[in-house]
């Protein structure tokens, strides 16, 4: 609760593909459509404070869109745009604000697929959670 983590998480439905929880919970958590791109599939482990860990798979998608976000006050606590050089900052001045998932995705973007982010857009929303 109230970390900064990714934009949304997916949490596919039996059934489901991956492509179409990431479509549905972009709608459901910040009221978006746009066309994402698949990037690539990671598995962590990791302590979240005192509340225990998380062990999972996550599949990455990016996209981009001109509009404006709806967050769901029951998912999202805060959002906001921030372009990847401001988020590298936070990330060594204040990481504990950010969630341990987060931060491993965000590394790999910014290094071993850098060229999946897109190009000439300087802000990348990132929500808080509840």
């Amino acid at each position: 609760p109230e970390i900064w983590a990714n934009t949304c998480c997916s949490h596919p439905r039996r059934g489901e593909a991956i492509e179409e929880a990431a479509h549905r919970r972009l709608q459901q958590e910040l009221g978006l459509d746009c066309e994402l791109t698949y990037v690539y599939k990671f598995e962590y482990h990791a302590r979240y404070g005192e509340l225990g860990s998380e062990h999972e798979l996550c599949s990455v998608f990016v996209g981009t869109t001109d509009a404006k976000p709806v967050a769901n006050p029951t998912e999202v606590a805060a959002w906001r745009y921030v372009s990847p050089e401001q988020l590298d900052r936070e990330l060594v001045e204040s990481g504990e604000s950010f969630s341990p998932w987060l931060k491993l995705e965000w590394e790999r973007l910014r290094g071993e697929f850098k060229d999946a982010l897109p190009t000439g857009s300087t802000a990348r929303p990132t929500e808080q959670t509840d």
